[in-house]
């Protein structure tokens, strides 16, 4: 008999602890996804270098994938958050402005303050202003060419349809993340005995002395799953832009085309993907040194250099995602705070260039999702700014989400102001700018962690 009633408070036990700890998550979680073409539907001029490009075809298409999230609490409070990554060089504040005025009414239980944009940094697509950039990309006498106010207006068109299917698309679901390694951005600025610092400088030379900075080699993840633990999509976030064929004349959406082809290849052709461009102002996919033997590696693989980059994605996903599939949270803990903070301006003067608008405020978004961070920033924001935030975040795991809600221009370090070089030499926010970036982000993230 004692035997007995031993088991029985052994298991009374570990029931309470699994309803103690069952208490500590949130509450019910639900996901929605979908995905929309925004390929222009005629020529456009394609920005991201310094000069007028039309687009003479279309190699592959620009996509926006929409993730929708809500919990859902027996007294009524939810959380919520939409959102949307997409194959442009940036996002434009008056543009996503516009589109939370486009959904107010078909979403009337969404908080159109909770969604926010990313940019992949493809510099193969159109942008959104006729007045960005001082004129470089006027295509008004151009016959037959979509002006870039007209590609706006089309943007929006289709993002509103995105977004209210993924929001009508929420369904009960689980979170898991992952992180995984994959060398794919290289710091992008070479130093030399002089003190200068040069963009793609050549490492040949006899006053080379080293790499600027440091890289960020991880494959941060996020497995979105059913109820029945089925992969419906998931969330990549690297420290590198989308421009490894940046310079062409076509329409792309550059690597990211490559990474969801393969991942779909190897794990559904349903698979959602969502990309984010982490903290990498001073990192692309282009390499300074050691090419050769990286292309003879590759041709023995038989691989562009696009899909090698995907090839690389793709392996990290797929080394982890057994892994993840055993930590599914069902009621993750889920906290979204909407922020605006102003810095100081260094340079005024520049601010026409990336857009219409100000500056300042600019828009923050931070997430609390389980263990996992996620906060955004408006820059082309240099990567110690991003290991600085990490390295302070009460989060297992953050994602920085770089070119998000408007695109204020690069944000460098005091070091490569010193040296100098494009990216490093005009810019709207500076070092102090990126320090109280860093100090707000870390105080936002830790508020959410010590509610």
């Amino acid at each position: 008999m004692n035997k007995y009633y031993k088991h029985l408070s052994h298991v009374f036990a570990v029931a309470c602890l699994l309803l103690c700890s069952h208490s500590v998550y949130g509450d019910s979680f639900h996901v929605g996804w979908s995905s929309i073409d925004i390929t222009p539907e005629k020529p456009v001029a394609l920005i991201g270098q310094l000069h007028k490009r039309i687009s003479q075809s279309v190699l592959d298409p620009l996509t926006a994938t929409v993730l929708a999230l809500e919990t859902r609490g027996e007294n009524g409070e939810n959380e919520q958050a939409i959102l949307v990554s997409c194959d442009v060089l940036y996002t434009c504040k008056e543009t996503q402005n516009r589109l939370r005025e486009q959904i107010k009414e078909a979403l009337p239980d969404f908080d159109v303050n909770k969604l926010f944009l990313n940019a992949t940094h493809t510099h193969t697509a159109p942008g959104f202003s006729d007045l960005a950039f001082r004129g470089l990309y006027d295509v008004s006498q151009d016959d037959g060419v979509m002006q870039a106010s007209e590609y706006a207006d089309f943007f929006l068109e289709r993002l509103q349809r995105a977004v209210i299917q993924a929001w009508q698309n929420r369904r009960p679901g689980g979170m898991s993340w992952g992180l995984g390694q994959a060398v794919i951005g290289r710091n992008r600025r070479a130093h030399y005995f002089d003190g200068s610092s040069v963009m793609y400088g050549k490492t040949n030379k006899e006053d080379f002395s080293n790499i600027e900075g440091y890289e960020d080699h991880d494959v941060n993840m996020i497995f979105f799953w059913t109820e029945k633990s089925e992969l419906e999509g998931v969330v990549i976030n690297i420290a590198c832009p989308s421009q490894e064929t940046e310079g062409l004349s076509v329409v792309s959406a550059d690597f990211w085309h490559d990474v969801r082809l393969e991942i779909r290849k190897r794990l559904g052709k349903d698979v959602f993907i969502l990309p984010q461009c982490s903290a990498a102002g001073d990192l692309s996919p282009h390499l300074l040194y050691n090419a050769r033997a990286e292309d003879i590696m590759r041709e023995r693989r038989g691989l562009t250099r696009r899909r090698e980059i995907a090839r690389r994605i793709a392996d990290a996903v797929e080394e982890v995602l057994p892994l993840s599939r055993d930590d599914i949270i069902f009621q993750p803990i889920f906290k979204h705070t909407k922020a605006s903070i102003s810095l100081p301006i260094h340079d005024p003067t520049l601010i026409p260039f990336y857009e219409t608008d100000s500056v300042n405020p600019i828009e923050m978004h931070v997430i609390r999702l389980g263990d996992v961070a996620m906060a955004t920033n408006p820059f082309e924001l240099y990567l110690d700014y991003g290991i600085r935030i990490k390295a302070k975040s009460p989060a297992v795991l953050t994602f920085l989400i770089q070119l998000s809600c408007q695109h204020s221009g690069y944000l460098p370090t005091e070091k490569a102001v010193q040296g100098g070089g494009y990216s490093a030499d005009k810019f709207i926010v500076g070092p102090e700018g990126g320090q109280i970036l860093v100090k707000e982000t870390g105080r936002i993230l830790n508020a959410l962690w010590d509610q």
